[in-house]
């Protein structure tokens, strides 16, 4: 459907649930509480919100959580929704932890690719990072996922004081694209400084020669849907992706909304505006679903404003929108 400033939107982000097994100090540091499993939307809430969704426009479903393999039956979501018609793809964001144990059955429960978070390859910083040494099992979850043929993707946060270098040889060696995304200033996320990626670029050009955007129509289609600019560099095989929230809004173009694990539809990432679809599906409003949906979207606020500081969300749930 078409919200209020004629932008398509298609694209449903659900996070299912708010845990997560690493505490990445940007993201979920030690002693962020669970919100309980009663307050956390059940499989078939899901998938009713889904059947909706798509009558609506969606068509392509983001899976997030906090860390959604930490979710029981993960995979049995996933099928679910794959059987709703009208759902073109289905991918998921993951820390990577646990990949290595489900990349084989989120490959049949038809998940069509994933993201993985990998913030350096420094084993040392990666535990100082994400307060676990669970380094190995993320390279592990890498393979698993290739291993299956999954399509993989590599996320890594624009911390100013992070190496990007090793990052983006590594990727290159695994034939991966691999995204950096600018640190929002959203939860705790505002307590860390990055730098734009506009510098990072230039900082690359340095090592891996001048870099061009992007604009072949079928190599960018095989990047999916999401917001990320891509630049080929003279001296890398595949291309680099930056997603630039903060120093190049792409708001104009946002094509998403996003579902907390507590059932609350979120319009914008920087505001609390939404509705509250739990309470729609359990107070015997079920029948109201699609028409509260339909109003909320048709409200989305034409851009984020991480400039108003006073406006903006406090969740911890997405501090990365790179998807």
């Amino acid at each position: 459907m078409l919200d209020q400033y004629g932008r398509r939107i298609n694209y449903l982000r659900i996070s299912v649930t708010d845990r997560c097994n690493l505490r990445c100090r940007y993201c979920m540091p030690e002693g962020v509480q669970d919100v309980g499993m009663k307050n956390i939307l059940t499989f078939e809430e899901i998938w009713e919100i889904v059947k909706v969704s798509v009558s609506l426009g969606i068509t392509h479903i983001r899976i997030t959580g906090g860390e959604p393999l930490v979710r029981k039956g993960c995979a049995d979501l996933i099928l679910g929704i794959r059987k709703i018609p009208g759902v073109e793809t289905i991918t998921m964001t993951t820390n990577g932890v646990l990949l290595g144990n489900y990349a084989k059955q989120l490959k049949e429960a038809g998940v069509d690719g994933v993201n993985i978070s990998l913030d350096t390859l420094d084993p040392e910083e990666f535990c100082q990072i994400t307060g676990k040494r669970e380094f190995p099992a993320v390279l592990a979850g890498i393979r698993a996922a290739k291993d299956a043929g999954l399509p993989v993707k590599l996320n890594a946060v624009n911390r100013k004081e992070l190496d990007p270098v090793p990052l983006v040889r590594y990727a290159q060696n695994e034939n991966l694209p691999l995204r950096f995304i600018e640190m929002m200033p959203v939860g705790y996320g505002k307590q860390y400084v990055g730098r734009s990626n506009e510098e990072l670029r230039e900082m690359l050009e340095k090592t891996f020669g001048t870099a061009e955007k992007l604009v072949d129509s079928e190599e960018l289609s095989r990047m999916g849907s999401g917001p990320a600019v891509y630049y080929r560099f003279s001296d890398l095989k595949v291309p680099v992706g930056f997603i630039s929230a903060i120093h190049g809004k792409f708001c104009d173009t946002c094509n998403r909304v996003r579902l907390t694990a507590e059932g609350y539809l979120k319009l914008c990432l920087c505001y609390d505006q939404g509705v509250d679809l739990r309470h729609v599906l359990r107070e015997e409003e079920k029948e109201n679903l699609r028409t509260v949906m339909e109003e909320a979207i048709f409200r989305k606020p034409a851009a984020h404003c991480f400039e108003r500081p006073s406006e903006m969300t406090e969740t911890h749930e997405m501090v990365k929108i790179g998807g």
